[in-house]
């Protein structure tokens, strides 16, 4: 059984094809942050032409189980929550810093915080910034090797519901 060259030399071409397109992307920043509970971490971002508007992204952890880490974050005064595990591709979650506009894989610029391990009460995340246009100045405010100036204020406090007293007052006669 002979196989044509030509024929040969398109298959090599085809795998080379497909093989560079499963390559990994290139991010512009990348930093590890090691947190304890409760410790708030920082990415200062400041868009070019803008630098009078810092922007920054907060993050910290409250809850670990086995596998699954409750993560808040706050960015553009949005907070929110995420459910985060070392099971696999349930580790990373993606915050838009500047929108897309007219070319999305060229005007994007974002954040993804990937949830690395988890060792004695210390939590790694690595955050990565993928910038191809260079539009944002970023950096990092790392609570472990520089306090944070002005950290962000704890969650207001939902009080709590004690138990062990009665939450209704016991009805003691019947009104008419």
């Amino acid at each position: 059984m002979k196989v044509d060259a030509k024929i040969l030399s398109k298959f090599f071409i085809l795998l080379f094809f497909l093989g560079s397109l499963n390559a990994a992307p290139v991010f512009d920043y990348t930093y590890k942050f090691v947190l304890k509970k409760d410790e708030r971490a920082s990415v200062q971002i400041k868009e070019i032409g803008y630098e009078d508007k810092v922007q920054n992204f907060d993050f910290y952890w409250t809850l670990f189980d086995n596998t699954n880490i409750i993560v808040h974050s706050k960015f553009r005064k949005y907070p929110r929550q995420f459910v985060m595990s070392l099971r696999r591709n349930l580790d990373w979650v993606t915050q838009t810093l500047i929108p897309d506009y007219t070319n999305p894989h060229i005007d994007r610029a974002r954040l993804i915080l990937e949830f690395s391990g988890y060792n004695k009460g210390l939590a790694t995340f690595t955050v990565y910034i993928e910038d191809k246009e260079s539009r944002v100045m970023v950096e990092f405010l790392d609570p472990r090797k520089k306090p944070l100036q002005n950290p962000p204020k704890n969650n207001q406090v939902v009080p709590m519901i004690d138990l062990n007293k009665p939450q209704v007052k016991p009805l003691t006669s019947w009104e008419k």
